[in-house]
């Protein structure tokens, strides 16, 4: 499963279980409910401080995002076996913003 498809999984999974619907997750995040669509659709891509509002408001932790509990299940945890094409696929979709907020943290 590519990275997009296992976020928008979890995180629909993570809303339900958790009883939250999408205008409700997206008041928890202060965003619009079509921006909440969008990413669940595959047609809106948050930022990395905007997948922390998601996972504060779904109280998890961003990495619960993108865990591949399949593979876990079968004994073959993504990171291990899929670490390198998961980083290039992470940094080639949000490699410049995450190159953006390290330079303000470290001003």
């Amino acid at each position: 499963m590519d990275i997009d498809r296992l976020f928008i999984h979890n995180l629909k999974k993570w809303r339900k279980t958790r009883d939250v619907s999408q205008k409700t997750l997206a008041e928890r995040c202060g965003a619009a409910h079509s921006y909440i669509r969008q990413i669940e659709s595959g047609r809106g891509h948050p930022s990395f401080i905007f997948i922390g509002k998601l996972a504060h408001a779904l109280n998890i932790e961003p990495y619960q995002l993108f865990y591949d509990e399949s593979a876990a299940k079968d004994g073959n945890l993504f990171w291990s076996d899929n670490i390198e094409s998961l980083k290039t696929e992470f940094f080639n979709k949000m490699g410049h913003e995450f190159d953006t907020i390290f330079k303000k943290v470290m001003v």
